[in-house]
């Protein structure tokens, strides 16, 4: 467990080095594991594979493993299991709701605990996937297929094995969860730090307006002091100047391609986006920075045979801040580590460039310190890693149907669900840094 003088230590700094994660601390996996190759599952070929790897679980087994969980210092481990354990089963669209009444199940993730989640990063080190992605009037997958075994009874699912990475991306689909971390009001905010180990607020409490409220707002707190060089946000009235969009845009992309330390050059600036509204790009830029740190720290330590990244763009997540200004903050803070670390077994970096014609070129920038990474529009050879961003709030890889989105593609074509099945007693057993629970 870290330590309290590690977790100060940690206090209000951006991170520059990846996190160094020992075997020990892994949940099984392959490490000759590759995804140019097609194999023979265990799925029989008329089953639905999401539904077979659940159903598995009805009998004791478990197929797949349980999910690397590694989160940011600052999110405590009772938060991290009531991230991973309590979403509801589905929040397409919808964030905290209070309780409807008698017989409803009350939610149990606040919107704050869900802007949190952010920063705790679940990954899949075995992942089996029925199929590769494609959009033609609707989200689904072109399929292997099966075995073709003479006797058709007999007949399996042909997967791929891949990396899932169940990041969450900042959500911005709303004004209320990121936004409200990030955007200035008209007063100052001071932030203030929770410390190392606390308490989540018990269920029946966060049916309470008024108590739901105070809690968030120290959490929000809670993350300015974490993301800010400050520990606060300054008021409205104290900004005198803010970028408008296309010179917020202007400036992330010069900082990509600049050498100088991201960190410095982001400190107190400031963008007014579309609504008026004015926010902390230093902030958001701390954020990404985590989230980049705990997803690729897991992937390095799980993919010692290499791994192919795939960056699709934020679309929905980003409807309130829009996606030129997230998807160049993300980026940003791959320039970050890129400048400090050496990514040893990233191979390729595939940036979906449908909604993003920049964004290679860009990924490009912001990785031109790692000559052996080859960055390209579309994903290709050794261990692939793909994305299921679905939702803080609900298990949307476990219940989403299949044509509804990217991630309910994903979801329902694959075994994840099974690996980040809320009630697996080994859901918990691998977070980085070790907490105990």
């Amino acid at each position: 467990m870290a330590s309290s003088s590690d977790y100060f230590e940690f206090v209000r700094r951006t991170p520059t080095t990846l996190r160094h994660i020992p075997l020990t601390d892994l949940p099984p996996r392959n490490p000759e594991a590759r995804s140019d190759k097609i194999r023979i599952s265990p799925v029989p070929a008329d089953a639905a594979i999401r539904a077979f790897y659940l159903n598995e679980r009805n009998h004791g087994r478990y197929l797949v493993p349980p999910p690397l969980i590694s989160s940011s210092g600052f999110v405590p481990p009772a938060l991290i299991t009531l991230l991973m354990r309590k979403k509801k089963n589905g929040a397409l669209g919808v964030k905290f709701v209070p309780s409807g009444g008698q017989g409803s199940r009350p939610d149990e993730i606040t919107n704050m605990e869900g802007a949190l989640h952010s920063f705790v990063t679940p990954v899949i080190g075995i992942c089996e996937i029925a199929g590769d992605y494609r959009y033609h009037g609707k989200h689904g997958i072109v399929a292997f297929g099966d075995d073709a075994v003479e006797d058709r009874r007999q007949r399996k699912r042909l997967t791929r094995t891949v990396v899932l990475s169940a990041s969450i991306m900042l959500d911005f689909e709303d004004v209320s969860i990121m936004l409200k971390v990030c955007c200035l009001e008209g007063h100052e905010i001071i932030g203030k730090d929770k410390g190392p180990v606390w308490n989540v607020m018990r269920i029946d409490d966060k049916q309470i307006d008024e108590k739901r409220h105070s809690y968030d707002e120290a959490l929000k707190r809670h993350m300015i002091y974490h993301l800010k060089s400050s520990g606060s946000m300054p008021s409205r009235r104290e900004v005198t100047y803010a970028m408008d969009v296309k010179s917020t845009v202007k400036f992330l992309e010069d900082a990509i391609h600049l050498k100088e330390d991201k960190a410095a050059m982001i400190i107190g600036r400031f963008s007014e986006i579309q609504t008026g509204r004015i926010i902390s790009l230093e902030l958001l830029f701390n954020a990404a920075v985590h989230q980049v740190q705990n997803e690729l720290s897991a992937l390095e330590a799980m993919c010692p045979q290499g791994y192919v990244y795939t960056y699709d763009p934020a679309s929905i997540f980003a409807q309130k801040i829009g996606a030129p200004i997230l998807n160049r903050l993300v980026l940003l803070a791959f320039a970050h580590f890129s400048a400090h670390n050496t990514f040893h077994n990233l191979r390729v970096f595939a940036f979906n460039d449908y909604a993003e014609k920049r964004g290679v070129a860009l990924a490009r920038a912001s990785l031109s310190a790692q000559s052996h990474v080859m960055i390209i529009p579309a994903a290709q050879g050794a261990l692939l890693v793909i994305h299921n961003n679905s939702d803080a709030f609900g298990q949307n890889i476990e219940t989403e149907w299949e044509t509804g989105s990217l991630d309910g593609a994903v979801g329902f074509n694959c075994s994840g669900a099974a690996s980040l099945e809320r009630s697996r007693p080994d859901l918990l057993s691998f977070v980085s840094p070790p907490w105990k629970h």
